[in-house]
């Protein structure tokens, strides 16, 4: 039998050769999805989306590759708000799968007031102003490292917001999944995987807002140590040395809204300036389709579908790792049906003017996976003031479905039925545009 030396070593070395990393890839705001990469900050590179960190003074520690760069959406978050964040080993879901089970490790939940996400340097993630609102590491009485229970909720983690004791405006939500495998006693290389989230927290009472000097935040990158408890624990060595501290700074406690100097929520709710508008027909990521130039004409019905193949070109040129579901239905749904009646010298339209298109995920339907894993409780829910808030109002749903004057036009499409995929992401690819002869 071999020693349990040799054992150990097998298992630092296979474990990152053969273990999927992950990636957050979609918000779900009180258990409705807000769509695969909305108000989401991706990396660019298909290649390497689910890869770790690479240094702890990284500025990519904030948010991630690219994660300096504000998306085109932000999305209304009313305060008490339950929020649901969907992590995969392969971004586009070609694959199933969170993380591999070898990656055992904690997980965090950091928050950070920004002016806004048009400015560039108000909206940058690196630097000073984050605060932990969760985290966990290794559960002792169950015996589950945060990464465990991650897996067993199908890569679906939920925290609460609290009702009360945030300024409304806007944040970057970061998660933080922070994993062992590769340290040793004789080689210590933790890996860190980072997202971020845009949101605009709305209906918090201005009176019971917590102020910057009772909110204690930390730089990051700078939050996380190589000499640090958390980073080191060799998990391979048995028993564990227990309790295992959780790297980063203590999680901010909000205040509860029966404190004495709380005063009653704000309801009155505002919609930002980057959320998704009511006059996107479709939405992929952070890219929305809007609806063609009316045409009485044959060159004004080709005109029109010219529009709308150069609508998808950008739809799949801006298709983040999550994949590019709405660029097909949009070049399916839209784009060939205007060329059709073109053909067909039907012009005058364009057809269904006004409808949305509204894709689905055949495998996520009001929070269930694959029928079977329902979005899980908030992890977070007793420490965040009061009940949970489970009214769904019109805010919530804004980057989901937006209201419509017309019918909408339901469609399940594959985000990845051609996709070229590496590491468990995915390379959009723009479909040929139809043209004219």
């Amino acid at each position: 039998m071999p020693s349990p030396i040799l054992l150990l070593g097998l298992a630092a070395v296979l474990a990152p050769l053969s273990a999927a990393h992950t990636i957050f890839t979609t918000l779900f705001v009180n258990d409705v999805s807000q769509g695969d990469g909305t108000c989401i900050r991706m990396p660019h590179n298909g290649g390497t989306c689910t890869f770790p960190i690479a240094g702890l003074d990284s500025p990519d520690m904030a948010c991630g590759k690219d994660g300096q760069n504000a998306v085109a959406f932000s999305c209304p978050v009313p305060a008490g708000a339950k929020l649901t964040f969907e992590f995969r080993a392969w971004a586009d879901k070609s694959n199933p799968g969170a993380i591999d089970a070898s990656h055992k490790g904690s997980a965090a939940i950091y928050l950070k007031a920004v002016a806004n996400m048009s400015d560039g340097a108000a909206a940058g993630a690196a630097g000073d102003g984050w605060f932990k609102l969760w985290a966990e590491g290794y559960d002792e009485a169950a015996q589950l490292w945060a990464t465990d229970k991650l897996i067993a909720n199908n890569g679906l983690l939920s925290v609460a917001l609290p009702p009360a004791g945030l300024a409304d405006g806007y944040y970057l939500l970061r998660t933080e999944i922070l994993t062992l495998q590769n340290v040793t006693n004789n080689a210590v290389s933790p890996q860190v995987f980072v997202g971020c989230a845009q949101l605009f927290v709305q209906g918090s009472s201005s009176a019971s807002a917590s102020t910057s000097s009772e909110i204690p935040t930390v730089a990051i990158p700078g939050h996380l140590h190589a000499s640090d408890p958390g980073l080191t624990l060799n998990i391979y060595q048995q028993p564990l040395k227990l309790p295992y501290i959780v790297a980063g700074p203590p999680a901010w406690i909000p205040p509860t809204t029966k404190s004495a100097n709380i005063k009653q929520q704000n309801t009155a709710s505002s919609t930002p300036s980057d959320a998704v508008p009511a006059s996107c027909l479709l939405k992929n990521g952070n890219w929305c389709g809007y609806e063609l130039p009316a045409y009485t004409t044959e060159t004004g019905c080709w005109d029109s579908a010219a529009n709308c193949w150069a609508q998808a070109d950008a739809c799949y040129k801006s298709a983040p790792p999550s994949g590019y579901g709405g660029c097909v239905a949009w070049s399916k749904r839209k784009c060939q049906v205007v060329a059709d009646a073109c053909s067909a010298r039907a012009f005058v339209g364009p057809p269904a003017q006004g409808q949305k298109i509204v894709t689905g995920d055949p495998d996520v339907d009001g929070g269930v996976d694959a029928g079977v894993a329902k979005i899980p409780a908030a992890v977070n829910a007793a420490n965040a003031g009061d009940a949970v808030q489970q009214t769904v109002s019109a805010s919530t749903t804004a980057a989901a479905v937006e209201a419509s004057p017309g019918p909408a036009v339901v469609v399940v499409e594959p985000g990845s039925a051609s996709a070229s995929v590496s590491d468990g992401c995915q390379q959009p690819q723009r479909r040929r545009t139809r043209r004219r002869l």
